[in-house]
């Protein structure tokens, strides 16, 4: 009997590996791992926009006109700080995609509205959690290019003859890359060696 079910079962075992089977499970592994691990550092990065917030309100002596522009582009901010946490939630590329496209546009948003106080300049936690924000943005954009060199190695595969024929068997389906959005290799900055526009008040 035992004999019986090794004959069955060794022909089995050498056809799923002859068809590509165990690699595209291998290989399926290792894109959800890389896409957890881009996940990890969106929210990482989306852990650091509160106490930005926080420190730059606290440390502003804002003119009430200028700090309207700072509150709208704080407002956006947390809203599409909002929005990463629930695609992240997701673990839908896409939504993922479009939610760092957001953090990244209101971040840049909310770093030039505040970029007429010089004064922060000499806010040791404002500079720290600008290099903070600087290694994160590294992090995420090392994290998007491994995740899409493992979607890239999985879709050609599956792709293959006769892999082909396994994949669609299985329904393993073609996996999205992330699509970052443009510019967003830039860490996002603050030029502090311009002047306050015209009509902000001096310092």
């Amino acid at each position: 009997m035992r004999l019986r079910t090794l004959a069955l079962v060794l022909p089995l075992s050498l056809s799923l590996g002859g068809c590509g089977y165990n690699r595209i499970q291998a290989l399926d592994e290792r894109t959800e791992e890389l896409k957890s691990n881009v996940g990890v550092e969106l929210t990482n990065r989306n852990q650091l926009i509160p106490n930005l917030v926080a420190t730059v309100s606290g440390a502003a002596d804002f003119e009430r006109g200028t700090f309207t522009d700072v509150a709208q582009a704080r407002g956006g901010l947390l809203q599409a700080q909002q929005q990463m946490q629930r695609a992240v939630q997701t673990g839908d590329v896409n939504q993922m995609s479009q939610a760092d496209a957001a953090v990244t546009s209101q971040l840049r948003g909310f770093m030039l509205a505040v970029e007429a106080y010089p004064q922060l300049r000499a806010t040791q936690n404002f500079q720290g959690l600008q290099d903070q924000l600087a290694e994160s943005e590294n992090r995420i954009s090392v994290a998007r290019r491994d995740y899409n060199q493992a979607v890239r190695e999985y879709n050609t595969y599956v792709r293959q003859f006769p892999t082909a024929i396994t994949a669609r068997a299985i329904g393993a389906e073609r996996k999205l890359p992330f699509e970052a959005p443009a510019g967003s290799e830039q860490a996002p900055t603050v030029d502090f060696s311009r002047t306050a526009p015209p009509g902000a008040a001096p310092r």
